[in-house]
């Protein structure tokens, strides 16, 4: 990479940080916060916590477009990252008459920087480039070193019921990202807007529709991924409240674990798996024994499905009913770790990698999309929260896990073969 790229690229991963940092401060807390402060029921908190995500990334599709066709993805990025600091400017202020005008702004700030972000990212490195999937995997240890450190300040605030005081951090954060954005403007790659479609990228174009049927094939299945990953948030979060022993006792003194400790424990583990994940990757790539992406992901389905068989014995052994030591719910958050590093960075990575250049954001708005209806699953299902025992819950999320890793593996071949004609092509 260029001195340039690279400065680029920090950049990126400076304003994706201060992003995640303000979304991970309120993650693991949001259903919480609607209970607690607003008066909702916890399932009816659940659903509107998969509500509010699901509209967050619904819009990246035709913000996508609408970026690919007049804005490009630098301005989108400022546009989300302007709104983003209203919302949470909005929730700080703690009145109630500003809940849902403060939902709708980040809606409208995550429909807009989601698609523009992975769009940049993507722009600078070529399709055939090795260094794609490290420049993800970079852009993801940005996002957890803020989902380490976002949910402590956001327990810090819920024990001392200061729920403004969450939100001003959170739109602290998203200011900074916000300015540093602004200042590094020029450093941005300007990916070509959309224009009139060559012959050799026509929809009459074979290998066109077979790129195009890949991406679609991986964004509807990572609806899988977002259904339970949105439990962070949601069941998980009560499951740690309510059914976790949090007592832990230390030399000296006894020490409370609160839900948002639980969420740093999540971003934690991505940032010392990440590193061990890449030198693995590139150990690999040199003796040419690599897994396809694909197959890689197919292993983080299967690693989803084994955190939720976790949490299924954990609810038997007593956590339906009582208290469960909290090495079950950090158990499934290792598994979780694993799999959201198999399935999130390297999911947008092909997806870029195979999408036209000019088409970026719409295949990254696309992307998001599934996640809209993932999330918006997530919040139906969080509605049999309370109505199952809380191991028939886990049982539903595992069986959906492997039923994702199984029609990835079946149309493994197929989506290789499309891959590396593209590649070859490019």
């Amino acid at each position: 990479m260029s001195t340039r790229s690279t400065c680029a690229l920090v950049l990126l991963c400076v304003v994706q940080g201060c992003e995640r940092f303000a979304f991970f401060a309120m993650l693991p807390l949001f259903v919480l916060y609607l209970h607690h402060r607003h008066g909702f029921s916890e399932a009816s908190a659940m659903l509107l916590f998969g509500v509010f995500h699901a509209l967050s990334y619904v819009g990246g599709l035709p913000v996508g477009i609408l970026t690919d066709r007049k804005l490009g993805p630098p301005v989108a990025l400022l546009i989300g990252g302007v709104l983003l600091t209203l919302g949470y400017g909005a929730l700080a202020l703690d009145h109630p008459w500003l809940l849902l005008p403060a939902l709708a702004l980040m809606v409208i700030g995550h429909s807009f920087f989601k698609p523009s972000m992975g769009a940049l990212f993507g722009s600078l490195f070529s399709p055939s480039d090795v260094r794609r999937e490290h420049g993800f995997l970079w852009q993801h240890l940005a996002a957890n070193l803020a989902a380490m450190v976002g949910p402590l300040c956001g327990e810090w605030s819920r024990i001392g019921n200061r729920w403004d005081r969450l939100f001003f951090w959170a739109m602290l954060a998203t200011l900074v990202g916000t300015l540093a954005l602004r200042a590094g403007a020029r450093l941005l790659p300007q990916p070509p807007l959309r224009q009139m479609d060559s012959q050799a990228d026509a929809g009459s174009s074979q290998m066109y529709r077979a790129r195009w049927g890949v991406v679609w094939w991986l964004c509807g299945l990572s609806i899988v991924f977002w259904l339970t990953a949105q439990q962070s948030g949601s069941s998980l979060a009560v499951f740690a409240y309510s059914y976790t022993d949090r007592t832990l006792v230390l030399p000296g003194r006894i020490v409370q674990i609160g839900p948002g400790h639980f969420g740093a424990l999540h971003g934690l583990l991505v940032l010392l798996l990440l590193p061990l994940l890449m030198a693995g990757k590139t150990w690999l790539r040199s003796r040419k024994a690599e897994p396809s992406t694909p197959a890689q992901m197919a292993w983080g389905y299967l690693a989803t499905a084994s955190a939720f068989a976790l949490l299924v014995l954990a609810s038997l052994r007593g956590g339906d009913m009582g208290r469960v030591s909290p090495v079950w719910l950090g158990g499934g958050y290792l598994l979780l770790s694993v799999a959201e590093l198999l399935l999130l960075p390297l999911g947008m990575s092909l997806v870029t990698r195979i999408a036209p250049p000019h088409k970026a954001s719409q295949a990254i708005g696309l992307w998001f999309a599934a996640a809209a209806v993932g999330n918006a699953l997530a919040g139906v299902i969080g509605l049999l929260w309370g109505r199952w025992p809380n191991h028939r819950y886990f049982a539903l999320l595992a069986l959906v896990s492997i039923g994702a890793a199984a029609a990835l593996l079946a149309r493994l071949g197929r989506i290789e073969r499309t891959l590396n004609s593209q590649t070859n092509s490019g």
